[in-house]
């Protein structure tokens, strides 16, 4: 019996394991198939980099590390850093984060369920949801980072102790430790935690709930509406996808209500019925059972959906991951809402979330036994890397370079490191051309033969006829040019 008892924790702590061995082995032959990108890995890995140095601006996107995005976490990974760290360990960092979040889907279904298969069936459904699995191919993004941390923050906030006074104060300390670790990741995970302060105070948990909701309002609007933007000089990379609704959050929220039907026709335009069954029909749609539960989640899945650039909500990027979280603990609030009404309905509520988890993981997942497990997402078979080898070989670990897009990741542990044309044309810098260095700093260039056009190509044939940049070395197709004169 005791054995019997111990194997759904047995089941899940496998299923854990599993998934960390196969998707981290995945995400690190991504990476060393040189197939990410500078935004965003190249990004993040700069910052980090530079952090480590004492360092602030970051070359690959144009801002200052904390323009970009207030992610005050990052020091606590310089020491990493300082022994070597580098995007491969972020992204298994990442990979284990996105694993580890079915730990407290099972605290949270355990506690309300009072079932250790029901819960694992729940943490297991975590780990087979297709969009987990691309918040890992996509590598490392500080919202996935944060995903644990507000998982267990919430579990913390919600669950009530068996005790009173000092039992309910210490949970309470508890949970605010998680979500203030979950917000120091990045600035707009706040407003989940607002969120959770409204749900808080709906369920008549006034004093814990209000302190929430304002300190998690009050960091929004410092660090998230000014600070951020003050750093990066005003400069949003998201303002300009919102078109006729505004550039900035404020800016949003005013003109849908003072022009409702721009709001509306967004909405229509984006599908937003279609989006919010793609994030939920993998769970059953038994999400929608606690509404409740589901505002966490309610300013991201607008912020989202309210662009004009579609990527925003495709169930594939980094956007979706404080949505699918709020959808993953909406279904174990909507089968603890039956579980309070029928234990065999809340059952088969659990067995509904799982199958139509195993359902989306072989429809449109990325797991072994997923539809876009072999066609292209992940580099399988041999890959030719000799070319970019043999470049990263020949550029100085310090030497200031502008290369393609894939070769930035890889070469980000510098202080002057861009993505070509820049710094003689701006293209993906999001701050001021001003902030360009002088391109006569740039001493390697580093692209692969056929990869370039328009203004890139042209720029790149005036800087080999003016023999400005010369003593070409190709390898396997990628090209490295050395400065040869100012």
């Amino acid at each position: 019996m005791k054995t019997l008892r111990l194997l759904p924790g047995a089941v899940l702590t496998a299923a854990v394991l599993s998934w960390i061995w196969i998707v981290g082995r995945l995400v690190v032959d991504r990476h060393n198939s040189y197939a990410t990108f500078d935004f965003d890995l190249g990004i993040h890995d700069q910052s980090l980099w530079l952090l480590s140095r004492g360092k602030w601006f970051n070359t690959v996107c144009g801002l200052p590390v904390f323009g970009h995005h207030a992610m005050f976490m990052y020091y606590f990974l310089v020491p990493l850093v300082w022994l070597g760290g580098g995007p491969n360990l972020w992204n298994v960092i990442q990979v284990i984060a996105l694993a580890l979040g079915a730990v407290p889907v099972w605290m949270i279904a355990r506690n309300r369920l009072r079932n250790d298969t029901l819960a694992s069936m729940l943490g297991v459904a975590w780990l087979l949801l297709p969009t987990v699995s691309f918040l890992a191919w996509e590598t490392w993004h500080p919202e996935t980072l944060a995903i644990p941390f507000l998982m267990m923050g919430y579990h913390y906030a919600t669950t009530r102790p068996a005790g009173n006074g000092p039992d309910v104060r210490r949970r309470n300390l508890i949970a605010f430790a998680w979500l203030f670790a979950a917000m120091l990741w990045k600035e707009d995970i706040a407003l989940a935690v607002m969120g959770i302060g409204v749900l808080l105070i709906l369920r008549r948990r006034w004093k814990f709930g209000a302190a929430l909701l304002g300190f998690a309002a009050l960091y929004f609007l410092v660090i998230g509406v000014w600070m951020v933007p003050a750093l990066a000089g005003d400069t949003s990379a998201y303002g300009m996808l919102y078109g006729d609704l505004g550039k900035t959050p404020f800016d949003v929220a005013k003109t849908s209500l003072a022009h409702p039907t721009r709001f509306f026709a967004r909405l229509d335009n984006n599908n937003f019925t279609g989006y919010l069954g793609r994030l939920s029909a993998p769970l059953g749609f038994v999400p929608f059972l606690a509404p409740l539960t589901l505002i966490m989640g309610v300013p991201q899945i607008f912020i989202n959906i309210l662009t004009t650039a579609d990527f925003t909500w495709a169930m594939m990027y980094h956007y979706q991951a404080v949505p699918i979280v709020a959808m993953m603990l909406g279904a174990i609030e909507g089968a603890a809402w039956l579980h309070r009404k029928s234990r065999l309905v809340s059952t088969v509520a659990v067995g509904t979330v799982f199958i139509a988890s195993c359902i989306a993981a072989n429809s449109w997942g990325l797991l072994p036994f997923g539809a876009k497990y072999e066609v292209g997402y992940w580099p399988h078979g041999a890959q030719t890397t000799a070319g970019w080898d043999a470049a990263l070989k020949r550029v100085g670990p310090s030497d200031p370079v502008s290369a393609h897009y894939a070769f930035v990741p890889h070469a980000s542990h510098r202080e002057i490191i861009y993505t070509f044309p820049n710094p003689w044309v701006r293209t993906n810098f999001l701050g001021d051309p001003k902030l360009l260095e002088s391109p006569s700093k740039i001493k390697w260039l580093v692209i692969p033969d056929g990869t370039l056009g328009g203004e890139a190509a042209t720029t790149l044939q005036r800087l080999l006829d003016t023999g400005e940049y010369g003593d070409a070395q190709t390898v396997s197709g990628v090209t490295t040019y050395r400065r040869l004169k100012p």
